[in-house]
């Protein structure tokens, strides 16, 4: 029993330490998003006034994204031991939906840099972009661990809508 406790405690402090290392790590690399811009963009003044308040909505809708993909890992993680059919396939169904509305925003945001700052920079910027979040997805998925294949015989079918 008190084994049981030690790794009881041990899973939820990894799972919590998990997290909190996720959201450091993400609010870390948002910080560094705009230095790195703004040394990959040279931008005249004027185009500065034109890009950076477009940049900030962008940022700003960005993150809401980021708040509901975080709380979709959360639940990950706090049902990780017990994660059933129905909720790992609403998780995935959520996480896919982020990810097309994060592509949306940012096909959206191209757009309007194009018209602000020309097509050059506008390509300048997604490219970046791309980089950057390349690089952020990359270092929060390897914070998650995979879903834990089902024992034999206990996995159900997923009903299809």
């Amino acid at each position: 029993m008190k084994y049981f406790l030690v790794a009881v405690l041990l899973s939820i402090t990894a799972s919590a330490f998990a997290q909190d290392a996720m959201e450091m790590l993400r609010q870390d690399l948002k910080t560094q998003k705009v230095a790195i811009l703004t040394a990959s963009l040279p931008l005249t003044q004027k185009q500065a006034d034109a890009f950076w308040p477009i940049y900030r909505e962008y940022s700003n809708e960005l993150a809401k994204l980021g708040d509901r993909r975080m709380a979709v890992l959360k639940t990950f993680a706090a049902n990780f031991d017990n994660l059933g059919e129905k909720q790992a396939d609403e998780l995935v169904k959520e996480s896919i939906k982020i990810m097309n509305e994060r592509n949306s925003l940012l096909e959206k945001t191209y757009k309007k840099v194009v018209k602000a700052v020309g097509g050059i920079t506008g390509a300048r910027f997604i490219q970046v972009e791309n980089q950057m979040l390349t690089l952020i997805d990359a270092q929060i998925v390897s914070q998650v661990p995979l879903v834990k294949a089902p024992k034999e015989g206990t996995a159900e079918p997923v009903e299809k809508k």
